[in-house]
């Protein structure tokens, strides 16, 4: 789950996980990472399995599960939210995996538009853009 209230962003991945807040005022920018599922093509182990298993089953299996480890890579795509404050670290939150084109997908881009706008207006850069806004002080939309 990822909120704002009042100045602060907040990040729960679990309900028994919290994570500190972050304060808008803190932030340099802010963007959306989204890359293919990567880690699916671990599956393409499988394929070794593929050449060297003598039973014809077996060489199914490992083509089959290599097959399947590139149609996730394709197909998915791993969503991260990207703070950068003025001062320390930066701070990355995974946000999901999501099929392209899925409603989750929908979603997670949906969300990203809206935070986006907010931090917008209150002169946080954002995806690397230079605010045009100043910050507001009256709460703006993360209110």
């Amino acid at each position: 789950m990822l909120s704002g209230q009042g100045a602060r962003l907040f990040y729960q991945p679990h309900p028994s996980v919290m994570v500190p807040p972050v304060e808008v005022a803190s932030l340099r920018e802010a963007r959306l990472e989204s890359r293919y599922f990567r880690e699916a093509l671990a599956l393409a182990v499988f394929a070794l399995l593929g050449l060297w298993a003598q039973p014809a089953a077996l060489k199914v299996l490992g083509w089959g599960m290599a097959a399947l480890g590139v149609l996730l890579a394709l197909t998915c795509r791993s969503h991260g939210l990207v703070l950068v404050p003025r001062q320390g670290a930066l701070v990355r939150w995974p946000l999901g995996l999501a099929r392209r084109g899925s409603p989750r997908d929908a979603r997670l881009l949906a969300a990203w538009t809206s935070l986006a706008e907010a931090l917008r207006v209150r002169g946080v850069a954002v995806d690397g853009e230079s605010s045009a806004l100043p910050p507001t002080q009256d709460g703006g939309p993360l209110s």
